[in-house]
This record gives structure tokens, sequence and C-alpha cells, in this order.
């Protein structure tokens, strides 16, 4: 008898704590849709086709910087193309406006479909700064001859040529045109190691690396990094030459308040380099 009380006693008390659970429950689902009815989207408002009613403000700022990273598209410099040798027109980007467009929806009217507030992202490079480029600074010009080292100083000067250095930015030789890298077409032709002349792959750049030294040098920009070669070379002027290796670079900064355009080429055995800037750009001292 006792048993059974005892049992019916867990009963009752299991069924008290269930009904307070499911009031609880049935209690905090009416405050949520309360609130939901008071601080919630309008019925039938939508971003897009996303169903927005009755969300709150967090849930619809979480809605919507997904949505952002769906529809972020980023600006595309213009650029010369290396193939064709084409000014390639710029890409303007565009981003949604979080804050904007939760407001927007927050505060929309009811049975209304709204679009994410965007803002477009411009890009740092336009066709207009490179039309600007008028005026030659310096130029510089050397001749070679044929084989493998032909080929490489052709090469490397069409990887140099019509590139664009801001103002402040250090040009790297190395960086631009991989040099030594056979992956990116260069030959096997003989190079200095010391005193010594050796079969390697990229040589005949160095021929190049000093010709835009030059053209640096009449252009009055500022050289970073240079190192003379390790014999006598005779395809520029003695003390004009900046050797370059897997160690070894040659860097410039465009110490002027313009952009700078390398216009170069290799070819009929004769390279060259002309460096190219805005009117009235000016040399910080």
């Amino acid at each position: 008898m006792k048993r059974i009380v005892v049992l019916s006693m867990k009963g009752i008390l299991i069924f008290v704590l269930t009904v307070i659970v499911l009031m609880s429950t049935v209690a905090m689902n009416m405050r949520d849709t309360y609130n939901r009815l008071q601080h919630g989207v309008s019925r039938g408002v939508y971003l897009g086709e996303i169903l927005m009613e009755k969300k709150l403000e967090s849930e619809v700022t979480a809605i919507v910087e997904q949505e952002s990273l769906l529809l972020f598209k980023r600006p595309r410099n213009a650029y010369f193309d290396r193939l064709t040798g084409q000014l390639v027109k710029e890409i303007y980007g565009e981003k949604v406006d979080v804050q904007a467009t939760v407001a927007m929806i927050m505060e929309g009217e009811p049975h209304n479909i709204y679009s994410p507030v965007t803002v477009p992202l411009e890009p740092e490079i336009t066709v207009d700064v490179y039309r600007d480029i008028t005026e030659r600074l310096g130029s510089f010009g050397t001749g070679y001859g044929n084989g493998g080292r032909a080929e490489n100083i052709r090469l490397a000067a069409s990887f140099i040529h019509n590139y664009l250095l801001g103002p402040g930015e250090v040009f790297s030789f190395n960086q631009v045109t991989g040099h030594n890298n056979p992956g990116r077409g260069y030959k096997p032709a003989p190079i200095i190691v010391g005193n010594n002349v050796i079969p390697g792959y990229g040589g005949g750049v160095c021929q190049v690396s000093s010709t835009l030294y030059n053209a640096v040098l009449f252009s009055e920009l500022e050289i970073v990094e240079r190192f003379p070669h390790s014999r006598p070379i005779g395809y520029v002027p003695m003390g004009r030459d900046a050797t370059v290796s897997g160690h070894l670079d040659f860097k410039f900064r465009n110490n002027t308040n313009k952009y700078i355009l390398i216009k170069g080429g290799g070819g009929g055995g004769y390279v060259y380099f002309e460096i190219w800037s805005s009117p009235a750009g000016v040399v910080d001292s």
C-alpha cells in the first residue's frame, strides 16, 4: 500500500513538473511572439526572395551579412593586357551596406520587397591614370646578340613592359621578371658566377636589369638596391651595371608624387626602357 502511495506521489510530482515546464514554454513562446510582433519586421516584408517577416534585428543582421558575402563584387584596376598590349578598362565593384540594409528592413512597410542597399567600390587605377602619363622622364637602350641569351633578354623585358608603379612603391626586378625560373620560359645561357662564366637559366637578364638601371638613373628615381658584377661587362659604361641573381636584386622607388609607367622591350638585337610619368610629377628630395 505504501509503495502504491509513493508511486502515486511521484506520478503527481512528475505531472506537476511537466505542466510547469509546458506552461513556461507557452509563456516564453507568447513573450517571443509578442516581442516579434512589437519589435520584429512587418508582415510580408522580403529581402529579395527571403521572407523577413517577424524577424528580430539580430536575425536580420545575420541574414544581411550572409547575403553581403554573396553579393560582394571586387573592383578591378585598369591594366595593359600583356598578350595583346591593349589597355583594359577598369571595373567598378560593389558591396552591401549592412547597416543601411538592416535599418531599411526593420522599418519596411508591410507586404513589400526590398533589395539590399549597396555602395560602389572604386578601383584604385583607372584608364585616366594611364592616359595622364604623357611625359618621358628618361630612357636607355643596349645591344645584344643571338641565342638563348637573346630569348631571355626579350622575355625579361616583356615582363617589365607597361609596368605601373605608384607613388612611393618599390620596383623589384626579381619579383617582376622571375628571371631564373625555367617555368616562366627562360632558357639556358652563359651567366657570370664570381669570375667564371657558366651556363644557367636566365643568362642575359643582367643586361636587362642594367639597361633598366640606367633608365632609372636618367629619370632621377631613388635606387633602393643595386649590385655591380664581379667582372667588367661591355654593354653599359663602367660602374653603371646592375647584376641580379637568386639573392641579389635590383630595386628602385618611385619617389615622385605621380604614377610612373615603364615601357620597354627586346627585339632585333636591341633592348630598351623608357620611364614615363604625368606632367609636373615632383621628385621628393
